[in-house]
């Protein structure tokens, strides 16, 4: 082992694996510290809330009270009135203004009905029902309380933030017989203004668990086997599971056990943020000391190694001299005995290799003479003559073609980038398809549509190409009727579509489902055969490399109407 690797190696066992190994226990212990805390106060934030919520409760009960106490109320569903008018005159006069005072004072009740349990009283509105229409379960749930005692049922136990319902029987003046059940409905704002006091936002979740620790609802099913089953059986108010933070606490009126979760990475997310900063100062910190020790240590040891390992590397064919830095360190005898090395390796190469390096450039310089090739402007001055004779004769068609020619060839020689914009290759498509309708004559007509912005799309160079050649070979060439070649490019929310369609004889069904098959595969043979085969896939795979995610090439068509090749981009890919 060299001298160099010696002290680097006692460095790392000696100073920097102990010093980040005690950053790293410090910072764990002070990350739990933390954590322990937070959860404790979201635990006293959670019983804050549930202190609230008991406080409502109360609030609504008192609406029994109320009731209880009025003497119309009781006269009432005693059956006290002997007429109806009487009992008419009870309830507009001063049991209904009861009904709407208690509806103001608690926003929350969605509903008061009072459940008659005699039948000569006149159940005149629906505040006042019979008996019968009230659910058996719940007669039967309720019939246990006593007097003075209420129940709190959950309308739809299968729900996180279900509607409440109180019920509690009201008795007679002298609390010796039940003349009704009383039935107040709460709206699920209750149960969700408890969850928000509880500090039930962004990431964090609640739910509720039975008294047995099963769960009510499916919203448990983000949580993994170990802590559902450590709720099950954890008496504890709070804990942490891993990276799971869970507070829970009774609801004693309803049975039930408020649950509420959140990720220990949402929590410390700021925190996390300043600690990455703190930890990045002090890695940058060690390093820089790390550096200095090793510039210090190596000031002499590492130009010994350099100028050994030159050495090593000196032959016959390699003469150059050591490479000096001008400094003070240089100055000294490492620095005097390379200077006197450098001077013996000049000479050296002086003696040997003159001749040898002039025969060198001599046979670089031929080879260089022989590489000389023709440039591609010299093909384009070529065109642009022709083009020029062309139009001097007359002859338009022969000008036209070859300018046309000269754009293509332009596009496809003198650019060093794969990408372009779509603008640019429909210009060139169209060149394209000039060219082929001189040819074709009357047998060939296009048009192009384009509805996006195509000068800000970028695209592969020769997107288009492929699939117009496609179009003019299996349809304009195949048939001896005219063909017609439309190019449109649309845009909707969410993807770009370019299709190119053309009206020729189409491709038969079985070629057709075996050419989508292999363009809806990931991994596709380059060589197979079939309509369009090698270039499609060519372009397919072009697409779904350049713009990622669902972009693809689709193909449809219909035998003796023709065939339409449709390009889509991901939008989100293109943003």
């Amino acid at each position: 082992m060299s001298i160099m690797r010696k002290i680097v190696l006692g460095y790392v066992i000696l100073i920097f694996i102990p010093v980040l190994a005690f950053g790293y226990h410090y910072y764990t212990q002070i990350y739990g510290s933390l954590t322990q805390q937070f959860v404790e106060s979201r635990q006293k934030i959670l019983e804050q809330a549930y202190a609230n919520m008991r406080t409502d409760f109360a609030r609504i009960q008192s609406v029994h009270r109320v009731l209880q106490y009025n003497p119309y109320v009781t006269d009432y569903l005693d059956g006290v009135y002997q007429s109806d008018a009487d009992s008419v005159y009870a309830l507009i006069r001063y049991i209904l203004p009861l009904y709407s005072q208690s509806l103001f004072a608690n926003p929350e009740i969605e509903s008061l009905v009072i459940y008659k349990m005699k039948n000569r009283v006149l159940p005149i509105t629906d505040q006042f029902r019979d008996r019968s229409m009230l659910d058996p379960q719940i007669e039967e749930t309720v019939s246990s309380l006593k007097a003075g005692q209420g129940m709190w049922l959950r309308a739809d136990p299968e729900v996180s933030e279900p509607d409440l319902i109180y019920y509690q029987y009201i008795y007679n003046t002298q609390i010796t017989e039940r003349i009704g059940l009383l039935e107040i409905r709460i709206r699920n704002s209750l149960i969700r203004n408890f969850y928000e006091a509880a500090g039930v936002e962004g990431n964090w979740r609640a739910f509720l668990l039975s008294g047995q620790g099963k769960p009510l609802t499916d919203e448990t099913t983000g949580l993994d086997d170990k802590t559902l089953s450590r709720l099950q059986g954890e008496e504890s108010a709070f804990f942490i599971n891993r990276k799971t933070i869970v507070n829970q606490l009774k609801l004693e009126p309803l049975g039930v056990r408020a649950i509420v979760t959140g990720q220990v990475g949402d929590v410390f997310r700021s925190i996390k943020q300043k600690e990455i900063v703190l930890v990045t100062m002090i890695v940058l910190l060690l390093l820089a000391l790390s550096i200095a020790y090793y510039v210090l240590a190596s000031t002499i040891t590492k130009r010994i190694l350099r100028l050994a390992r030159h050495m090593r590397t000196l032959n016959d064919d390699n003469l150059r001299q050591h490479s000096i830095k001008r400094g003070r360190f240089e100055r000294d005898e490492i620095g005097f005995l390379t200077a006197t090395y450098n001077s013996m390796v000049q000479r050296m190469d002086e003696l040997i290799n003159n001749v040898h390096r002039a025969e060198l450039r001599n046979k670089e310089a031929a080879y260089q003479v022989l590489q000389a090739q023709i440039k591609p402007h010299f093909l384009y001055n070529t065109l642009e003559t022709i083009r020029m004779v062309a139009e001097a004769n007359n002859d338009k068609e022969v000008a036209d073609i070859s300018f046309w020619f000269g754009k293509l060839m332009r596009y496809s020689l003198s650019s060093e980038q794969d990408e372009t914009v779509l603008a640019k290759e429909i210009e060139m498509v169209t060149f394209y398809l000039n060219i082929h309708k001189k040819r074709l004559q009357s047998r060939l007509t296009y048009e192009v549509i384009v509805a996006v912005d195509a000068e800000r799309l970028a695209c592969p160079r020769f997107l288009l190409q492929p699939l117009i050649e496609n179009g003019i070979l299996h349809g304009a060439s195949a048939v001896l009727r005219p063909v017609h070649i439309r190019l449109q490019a649309t845009e909707s929310e969410r993807e770009i579509a370019i299709a190119i369609s053309d009206n020729g004889n189409g491709i038969p069904q079985e070629k057709l489902l075996e050419l989508q098959a292999r363009l809806a595969k990931q991994d596709e043979v380059r060589n197979a055969e079939g309509p369009g085969g090698v270039g499609l896939m060519n372009v397919n795979e072009r697409i779904k490399a350049f713009f990622g995610g669902e972009s693809r090439l689709e193909v449809s068509s219909e035998p003796g109407k023709g065939t339409c090749l449709r390009i889509i981009i991901a939008k989100r890919t293109v943003d």
